[in-house]
């Protein structure tokens, strides 16, 4: 019987690829647009299968040798990345986009792939990054006059206002936005941004006006509807759960937060459950149903771990857990969440989004928990005895700590002497070295080859050919017109090195001279640099790089960025 379902098992799992392998084959005959097409009609309605769409046009187009259309594939997956929760991911495949769109100077690609970093890292919370690169959008867009993405980073600018509390100013930038697209709605590449519009205006008048907000809400739902968007509909009934619980109609606030979280579901976008457990958290907790309370609030919690996002009201969340476990007697998880909510408040990155708000600070104080954390502590049945081997454990710990400080400063310094000497070496321009007539007669071929080859190998350092991840001593020298072995020769005579430790000199004297003079490049991944480089790997580069100049790549951007 176990063969029999092993056998039936391997004939379904054959049929399943072979129903995959159809549905790539019939995606690869399709034309780049509609790929592109079929990608964005999808992304948010079907996001799976927008991802297929994603595959399939950076497949085509490197079966093909396109490496614009290669690159417009591998944005569109870096939107899927994002969508489903990996933001390394996610910014990896977007650097590789920007480095390649610098090069060639293309600012469409440009645009588009700034405006993909800035929602990315907006997705993951991380404001202070987003903004930058919204405001780099904004420089793009007025540049070449696009007016879809100027009014893409303003609405951007305005989510996050929204985040860090500033509703009135969020809700300006919406008005405004919405009154640009108004006249061109009809332009359908105009609907999703209108869509979003609306979101962002909603989810900001809930907090300055919730009756305007309701105003907004049908306009919204129809919308979605006529336009087939699934992701739009989850955001209505998440902002219509809202508004209910802002009215206090929480019965009714619950119903479509349950609607909210089937589609969402449906989606598989983990990262939107967060304001729909939060708000149907906080309406049990408004009901006095604790136990349902705590089971939203933990949710947020476990999402918290597995995509690490930011949100300063997130300790609000952690306030509202800690009294809810209080409230059915449960002390020690009460004090857990108490002390997770107050150490919450001082962590860098909270305090660095914070700054324009204080709302959730003013609601549950600082002075309040430390009150309610010393009660707890006093009542606990659970008090620990000091143990005396843990102090021994400590000093042990301290001292070797502050081995290992001394030790990196040590290091630190040395690093920042080469760093140093390397950049004074950089300012000067190497001078080439002189082929001698001593030199070319080394060679039993003759000097005429020798400097036809010599002439080559100039031609192919000027075209930074070595930049190719397939340069090999066979490619150079088919490109040259000569053999192996002669090209072998003349390089390790002439420039002192075997042919690989050649091509990787030509690599890192390159990334050298183009890190200390491009300060866009130096924002991009150490891997997408490798990648770029012809490396095989970001380890096998870093390992070039320090073995050159005796420190690693990323503490010369360090330094670079820090001296700009």
């Amino acid at each position: 019987m176990r063969f029999i379902s092993c056998i039936t098992l391997l004939l379904i799992l054959c049929c399943c690829e072979n129903v995959s392998a159809q549905e790539n084959d019939s995606l690869l005959k399709k034309s780049y647009q509609a790929l592109k097409d079929g990608y964005r009609n999808l992304a948010y309605s079907k996001p799976k299968i927008a991802e297929k769409y994603a595959e399939a046009l950076f497949t085509k187009a490197t079966n093909a040798g396109n490496i614009l259309e290669q690159h417009e594939g591998i944005l569109l997956q870096a939107s899927s990345k994002n969508y489903f929760g990996d933001m390394d991911a996610a910014l990896n495949h977007i650097n590789i986009v920007i480095l390649y769109a610098t090069r060639e100077k293309n600012d469409s690609l440009l645009i588009k792939a700034t405006s993909q970093k800035g929602k990315t890292y907006f997705t993951f919370g991380k404001y202070k990054d987003a903004i930058y690169f919204y405001l780099q959008l904004d420089a793009l867009a007025r540049k070449t006059k696009n007016i879809r993405y100027q009014i893409y980073s303003n609405h951007s600018i305005g989510s996050i206002k929204n985040i860090m509390g500033d509703h009135e100013g969020a809700t300006a930038l919406f008005l405004k936005n919405k009154e640009i697209i108004t006249p061109i709605i009809e332009e359908k590449k105009y609907h999703t941004l209108y869509l979003n519009t609306l979101i962002g205006l909603i989810s900001a008048y809930t907090y300055v006006d919730v009756e305007t907000a309701a105003e907004y809400l049908p306009e919204l739902k129809e919308m979605s509807i006529a336009q087939k968007d699934t992701d739009a509909l989850s955001y209505y009934f998440t902002l219509q759960g809202i508004v209910d619980y802002m009215r206090k109609d929480y019965d009714k606030s619950l119903t479509v937060l349950h609607k909210a979280d089937s589609l969402v579901s449906l989606l598989g976008t983990k990262r939107n459950l967060y304001p729909i457990c939060r708000f149907r958290g906080k309406t049990y907790y408004e009901k006095k149903m604790f136990p349902e309370a705590i089971t939203e609030f933990e949710a947020i919690k476990s999402l918290q771990k597995e995509i690490e996002f930011d949100d300063f009201k997130f300790r609000e969340v952690l306030s509202l857990l800690a009294n809810s476990y209080e409230q059915i007697d449960s002390t020690d998880k009460a004090l857990e969440n108490y002390r997770f909510a107050h150490d919450f408040a001082y962590t860098d990155t909270i305090q660095k989004q914070i700054t324009h708000t204080n709302t959730i600070l003013k609601e549950y104080d600082t002075k309040t928990l430390e009150d309610k954390i010393s009660s707890l502590q006093l009542t606990s049945k659970r008090k620990e005895k000091q143990n005396k081997s843990l102090l021994f454990i400590s000093i042990g710990l301290l001292i070797s700590l502050v081995g290992l400080f001394l030790a990196y400063k040590k290091l630190q310094r040395n690093n920042k002497k080469k760093f140093d000497e390397l950049l004074q070496k950089l300012s000067t321009e190497p001078s080439k070295k002189d082929v001698s007539e001593a030199t070319i007669n080394k060679f039993q071929i003759s000097d005429e080859k020798v400097a036809t080859i010599l002439e080559g190998l100039e031609k192919f350092e000027k075209s930074e050919a070595f930049l190719h991840k397939n340069t090999s001593l066979v490619s150079v020298a088919k490109k040259l017109n000569t053999n192996t072995s002669y090209l072998s020769q003349i390089v390790n005579e002439h420039k002192g090195l075997t042919f690989k430790k050649y091509i990787t000199q030509l690599r890192i004297n390159y990334v050298l001279h183009a890190l200390k003079n491009d300060k866009v490049l130096r924002s991009y991944s150490i891997k997408a640099i490798a990648k770029e480089l012809g490396f095989k790997s970001e380890g096998a580069f870093s390992r070039a790089f320090k073995k050159q100049t005796g420190i690693y790549p990323s503490f010369f951007i360090k330094n670079l960025t820090a001296i700009s």
